[in-house]
């Protein structure tokens, strides 16, 4: 999708899309100079000069703040006078999946390069999306060298000279300055978010992160910045930070472009995404969850899965044959299950996460023949599979690992064995596992490679597995269907509910958690593998609580169904309630609520939805039973209140905050005001 449009901005610059009116107030130019735009949320007035931008003012649409920039400091580091520039209007209709929006591109012609600037407004969703394009010789991104990366230990960090790629200027540097970085590898750690809070000084401090925060101190309103990019070291040409904050405002870094070589290539930055006077961080990051459904909205017909992948048990692909997958089926039906994914074991090659190696095992380089159904284990290839599945409704997934040589020379091979896969065996959702990025020209290759296979398939979308190596993370790569959070297994005492709540709560704050693949186990195996007195094993906590951790969020049956007793099956009412409301649901902008998970809070969730406002309600292990939420936006007094599902009741509601009670611990509560 990045790629796709990127494209669109490049034929709205060189004129190839027809330009339309745009969104009505989103770009004017008062003067050929002066440029006002409207975001839905701010008003900014910019001065275009020499091909550059600088933010001469801006105001809120909804407060009286305002700021005006008396020494306005350009967005970009530049040198010289361009000898040609250009300015286009674009409106971009909506797709199926992408919102219309508006689009400014701004091209300035140096000597030696072009630069392009682009700026997104999209429909119904506040704040911009800045895209910045490079051609041709220039100095504006030096390679960082190794040295450099010591932060402030570096002479030219400290001067404030690190090259920087977008701007936010501060009128007062009284600002409190949060930046979230955020970690993949989830095998390794199991705290996907760290938060870094400080206050602007004359020298810069550098900061590692995906997202920004700037509160006013004294107004309280707050501005945001995203970066659009893999998370720290998983980076082309990481600089070892991604903003930095002083006196004079905020800037970006680590575009993930470097010195241009002078080909004609045009060379794409990890855009950016902004806000200003948001009312509070949770207005803020709501307006960048808005935008994300935006950009990728979530279509529940194609997006909607609960998948069950049997990797969960730890059997590896010991047991993954024919007859096994066919008795699987027909009790994955039985739990309502939608989509079947048979994980690494169907193919011929052997991995080297393989239970039982034989011969020469793959995991970086891989055979066009190694993606050929594994004979022995399907001798009818995936074709009796294949039916049995289509009989009972559920969706067909499968396991592939890309080949990584040579920075992922073979993406076309492997774009074609994937439509294969599709065409051939009806193959709707593919896990990708095993990336290892970290340059521009594995990114590219990687995109064309999944986003091709997507374009040329009947609706095959993919898996993104973050649980190690240098992936995609939560902010790249994230359109491509849904994201993979974590291994965890009751084999070796690593899955607790709790963690997982926790999990997903704290990414719910930042990203779109619709998007994520949550795993839920089989509690009654390896009950052994825990301390006998402790209160938060899984097998002491309801199944069905377990599930309702999930529903938020793409359920994925992280176990065998063959394995389950025969007591599971009674979660099947919720499952099915679940189904009814999910689409409603998860087309909504999802907050957490309440305390931190840690296996003794109330904790939950809400979804604003379009015509419901849902909510989902936690008790963990404590010995209260009575808890108030506040809610983040908006106000519920006078909606009626519908549960759906849970042993928690709903007991008062007034102006932002919800009461609930809970008769002992591990209930929730479901249901949504209308």
């Amino acid at each position: 999708m990045l790629r796709k449009l990127f494209v669109l901005g490049l034929c709205c610059a060189m004129g190839l899309v027809k330009p339309v009116a745009a969104q009505p107030g989103v770009f004017l130019w008062k003067d050929p100079e002066t440029l006002v735009v409207k975001d839905g949320i701010s008003e900014q007035t910019y001065r275009w000069r020499d091909g550059v931008l600088l933010l001469l003012e801006a105001r809120s649409l909804s407060s009286p703040a305002t700021d005006k920039f008396s020494a306005p400091i350009p967005d970009r580091t530049a040198s010289g006078k361009p000898v040609h520039t250009s300015r286009k209007i674009c409106r971009v209709p909506a797709t199926v999946r992408t919102s219309a929006y508006s689009q400014l591109d701004l091209h300035a012609v140096y000597p030696e390069y072009e630069v392009l600037r682009s700026m997104r407004v999209y429909d119904n969703a506040p704040g911009i999306e800045w895209r910045l394009s490079v051609k041709g010789v220039n100095t504006l991104f030096p390679v960082p060298a190794v040295s450099d990366k010591g932060l402030i230990e570096a002479p030219a960090l400290l001067n404030g000279n690190a090259p920087y790629y977008f701007f936010l200027p501060l009128a007062l540097p009284h600002f409190t300055i949060k930046t979230a970085s955020f970690h993949e590898a989830t095998d390794h750690h199991s705290n996907p978010v760290s938060v870094r809070a400080g206050l602007p000084y004359r020298k810069p401090g550098f900061f590692k992160g995906s997202v920004l925060v700037a509160e006013n101190n004294a107004a309280r309103h707050v501005h945001l910045l995203v970066k659009l990019s893999p998370l720290q070291e998983a980076q082309s040409i990481y600089a070892g930070f991604d903003f930095s904050a002083d006196f004079s405002g905020i800037k970006a870094h680590s575009p993930g472009i470097g010195l241009s070589a002078g080909d004609d290539a045009w060379q794409e930055a990890y855009p950016v995404f902004s806000v200003m006077y948001a009312e509070n961080e949770e207005h803020a990051l709501n307006a960048y969850k808005r935008y994300e459904l935006s950009v990728h909205r979530y279509i529940p017909q194609s997006d909607n899965t609960f998948t069950m992948n049997t990797w969960g048990d730890r059997n590896r692909d010991s047991r993954i044959n024919e007859e096994f997958i066919l008795d699987e089926l027909d009790a994955a039906a039985r739990l309502g299950i939608t989509h079947y994914q048979i994980d690494d074991g169907w193919q011929k090659g052997v991995s080297d996460n393989s239970a039982v190696k034989t011969g020469n095992v793959r995991w970086n380089d891989w055979k066009e023949t190694d993606w050929e159904v594994n004979p022995s284990r399907f001798p009818n290839g995936l074709d009796n599979v294949k039916r049995k599945a289509a009989s009972l409704g559920i969706g067909l997934g499968l396991w592939f690992n890309p080949s990584k040589n040579n920075n992922y020379a073979a993406w076309e091979r492997d774009r074609d064995i994937l439509l294969r896969l599709h065409r051939e065996h009806g193959i709707s959702w593919i896990k990708i596992d095993g990336m290892l990025i970290g340059n521009k020209q594995s990114e590219n290759r990687v995109f064309r490679m999944l986003q091709g296979a997507r374009e040329r398939s009947d609706g095959l979308q993919f898996n993104m597995d973050v649980t190690a190596g240098k992936r995609g993370g939560y902010f790249f790569f994230n359109h491509l269907g849904n994201i993979f959070l974590e291994n965890r297994y009751t084999d070796w005492g690593n899955y607790y509910p709790h963690l997982t709540l926790r999990n997903v709560w704290i990414l719910s704050k930042y990203v779109p958690i619709q998007r994520f693949q949550i795993e839920w186990l089989n509690k009654w195996r390896n009950e052994g593998k825990y301390p006998a007195r402790d209160p938060l094993k899984p097998r002491d906590i309801p199944f069905d609580y377990q599930f309702a951790v999930t529903m938020m969020g793409q359920p994925l049956a992280w176990m065998e169904a063959t394995a389950l007793p025969d007591e599971a099956f009674s979660v099947t009412s919720l499952i099915d309630l679940w189904k009814e409301e999910r689409s409603e649901m998860q087309r909504g902008i999802i907050h957490p609520l309440g305390e931190m998970p840690d296996g003794y809070r109330f904790t939950g969730f809400v979804s604003y939805a379009q015509n419901k406002t849902y909510v989902l309600l936690f008790r963990e292990n404590t010995t209260a039973t009575d808890a108030v939420f506040e809610l983040p936006l908006g106000k519920i007094s006078g909606k009626r209140f519908v549960k759906i599902a849970g042993e928690g009741n709903l007991t008062g509601a007034e102006g932002a905050s919800i009461k609930a009670c809970f008769s002992r611990p591990f209930q929730f509560l479901w249901g949504y005001f209308e």
